[in-house]
């Protein structure tokens, strides 16, 4: 069973309908911050970059700091397997594309919620088609075992933040600390970064609480 996931999960079209669904994610989550106030997937400072642009028409530096990020992590994704959901989703695509849409006058797109979701899939399917285009180009010298997604920091140096990131979580919500737990109890059994199963821990009971 974990070595057919582990299948399905390396394929291609995976990867990109995966891209999908994040962005889709994000973009609700910027329309929720900009209608309601509440729900940005990022920093503060990408979701202020992207109010004050609203309020003066002025979108340069959210689509400069976001999207530099974006095309950063993009061109990193390729190479190294690993493609990050801050830099290149949360805050690439959630204040960087958003601020761009804005900018050009489209920013029904976002106000609308249905079409906030249809538009984050339709800028994940770009990225992921983008990611898996660089990744043909990649010189037969280079390896890079799949490509991947991250959440958050992707060093060993972000498992000493676990602790940090369950104490937030158990303050806004026990059953959201319990779940973050769980999640960073299963990516420590795979192996993997904790602070990523915490965070997708979070994010699941997130929905139900």
């Amino acid at each position: 069973m974990i070595e057919k996931l582990n299948k399905f999960l390396m394929k291609d079209w995976t990867f990109i309908l995966i891209c999908m669904l994040i962005c889709a994610a994000v973009v609700g989550g910027t329309h929720t911050y900009i209608v309601d106030g509440t729900g940005y997937l990022n920093g503060f400072a990408g979701g202020q970059m992207l109010k004050l642009g609203i309020e003066n028409g002025d979108f340069g530096a959210a689509v400069g700091f976001g999207g530099g990020f974006l095309i950063a992590r993009i061109l990193e994704g390729p190479l190294v397997g690993l493609i990050d959901i801050g830099g290149s989703m949360m805050h690439g695509v959630g204040c960087g594309v958003c601020a761009l849409i804005f900018s050009m006058g489209w920013g029904f797109l976002i106000y609308n919620f249905p079409l906030a979701i249809l538009t984050g899939g339709v800028i994940g399917l770009v990225i992921g088609l983008i990611v898996m285009g660089v990744r043909k180009l990649i010189p037969s010298g280079v390896t890079a075992g799949g490509t991947a997604i991250m959440m958050g920091v992707g060093h060993q140096l972000s498992n000493f933040l676990a602790p940090l990131f369950l104490l937030s979580a158990l303050q806004y919500s026990i059953p959201i600390g319990i779940a973050g737990a769980l999640g960073g109890i299963a990516f420590y059994i795979k192996g993997k970064n904790c602070v990523g199963g915490i965070i997708i821990g979070m994010f699941i009971a997130a929905f139900f609480f």
